[in-house]
């Protein structure tokens, strides 16, 4: 980025995905294709036109950023940084079938720095590959910026633009992203970084 530039990155959590509820991490679960499109259009109505993508790899985030992407004809890239984190051995097995695991996630939630699920990424791990990922987004050329991209990455980037402990369980447990929602972030560049968080969480949809 030149001095004096802003770019605007617009944080956009995919849509509703199909099946059980899970707690779905790296488990490649899809979002209905009708429910892509409506979101698509959503996004070719916004009032801000996104002059490039960049997704996760994971299809409920990249299906919908291809299809955004070849619509409006800006350039994509898929960054692996930005996928979910891996929840282990409860990763996208449906809620009800993990009854003998409700212990764990129970502890897990209530502080899940500090506990590790079972053959899961560490919440520090995940943290450092997001922001990683973050600080190289800065040197792409685009204005406007649409990220695709999930709940937990959204959360971990909202607590590293805002200052706030990314250990804090309330940022998991109580700050609500709901699927389709934009989350706006700003950067201005002048002889240092400005962040200003502009929105979170609004519905697209």
């Amino acid at each position: 980025m030149d001095n004096g530039t802003t770019k605007n990155i617009y944080l956009l959590r995919h849509g509703k995905v199909e099946g059980k509820t899970a707690l779905n991490g790296v488990s490649d679960v899809l979002v209905n294709p009708n429910l892509q499109q409506q979101i698509c259009e959503a996004l070719v109505q916004h009032d801000v036109s996104f002059d490039g993508v960049v997704t996760s790899p994971l299809r409920r985030c990249s299906d919908l950023a291809n299809l955004y992407a070849q619509r409006m004809s800006v350039p994509l890239s898929t960054t692996s940084g930005f996928q979910e984190m891996n929840f282990g051995e409860v990763d996208g097995v449906p809620f009800d079938e993990l009854e003998d695991k409700w212990g764990m996630l129970e502890t897990f939630w209530q502080d899940p720095a500090n506990h590790r699920l079972t053959g899961a990424e560490s919440l520090q791990s995940f943290h450092d590959r997001v922001t990683q990922a973050w600080a190289q987004l800065f040197s792409d050329p685009s204005d406007n910026l649409l990220l695709v991209t999930h709940g937990g990455v959204i959360r971990v980037l909202l607590a590293h633009c805002l200052d706030i402990n990314w250990k804090n369980p309330s940022l998991y447990s109580k700050l609500s992203i709901e699927n389709a929602s934009i989350t706006h972030i700003q950067v201005t560049q002048f002889a240092q970084s400005f962040i200003c968080v502009k929105a979170i969480g609004l519905p697209i949809l």
